[in-house]
């Protein structure tokens, strides 16, 4: 045979025997597929959760939970419930890497960006809700966060004006 023939035919095998390990490969994961976001409202705190199907023991996530201290009971749920549906549409596209605050025209919002350095007036960011404008945003947000979710130690309100907290699940994290 002749060499160069038999080097096109090894490396048109190789190609063809490994297509279906790199179709395996590039598949996207389903950990991500198999989350839900959702807003419980069985506890007097309405609390954003994340659910997981695929892991072994059936645990949520609490992400956000909607203190009184910064929302009466109505806006409570009603937040809760618009910060769920959206979360888990950021979630499904994979836009939802991180929660932050930040001001938009004035007033203290939390919204959920892609990456660090993005305000919430950036255009890919999402805001989730607004607080009260007396507020300090990035201690609010560091109290309503999951213990999941929170940083070792809570932000200094006179050196820190904005957070940035990953909200993707630990073992999505690269």
């Amino acid at each position: 045979m002749n060499k160069h023939l038999y080097w096109v035919t090894i490396l048109g095998m190789s190609s063809i025997l490994a297509s279906p390990a790199l179709a395996v490969v590039a598949q996207p994961s389903k950990v991500a597929s198999t989350m839900k976001v959702t807003c419980k409202t069985d506890t007097a705190t309405p609390t954003v959760v994340a659910s997981f199907s695929e892991q072994k023991s059936a645990n949520d996530l609490k992400i956000l939970s909607f203190l009184p201290e910064y929302f009466s009971s109505q806006a409570a749920v009603q937040n809760c419930e618009k910060t769920a549906k959206t979360l888990q549409a950021l979630y499904q596209t994979g836009r939802a890497n991180y929660l932050t605050n930040d001001k938009s025209n004035a007033q203290p919002v939390i919204c959920a960006v892609e990456r660090r350095g993005i305000g919430c007036n950036h255009y890919s960011a999402q805001v989730l809700f607004a607080l009260d404008g007396k507020v300090n945003s990035s201690q609010a947000l560091y109290q309503m966060l999951g213990s999941d979710f929170k940083q070792s130690q809570p932000p200094d309100s006179r050196t820190v004006g904005k957070i940035y907290t990953d909200i993707r699940p630990r073992w999505l994290r690269f």
